[in-house]
């Protein structure tokens, strides 16, 4: 084989390895989220917590604290809406899963 075709192959599959681990990685992320939300829809409660970091500048971003029996968590996602205008330092409602507190839905989400 020539060296340009070997170039040429080499730089395809490396292409394609590539798109297929963005591919695969998107796809565990999806399955993630949902079975998040599965877990919290199986069983819930509903509490407050608040917002200690909000962003909407290249991607959605939230961080809550909240308390679920006296114990402190902590949830880092990502957010759908925001009618209500809320920012940091703001009281936010969520549901939490009672077989997993650190599993939330928050008010911002389009699960909730």
């Amino acid at each position: 084989m020539n060296k340009k075709l070997q170039l040429v192959l080499f730089n395809l599959g490396l292409a394609l390895a590539i798109f297929g681990a963005l591919y695969w990685f998107g796809q565990k992320w999806d399955r993630d989220i949902q079975a998040r939300i599965d877990t919290v829809n199986k069983d819930y409660g509903y509490g407050k917590g608040i917002i200690t970091d909000l962003h909407s500048y290249k991607g959605r971003s939230v961080e809550i604290k909240y308390f679920v029996k006296n114990k402190q968590f902590k949830f880092s996602g990502g957010w759908d809406k925001n009618p209500s205008g809320l920012g940091e330092g703001d009281s936010i409602r969520f549901r939490y899963s009672t077989e997993n507190p650190e599993l939330i839905i928050s008010e911002l989400e389009e699960e909730y």
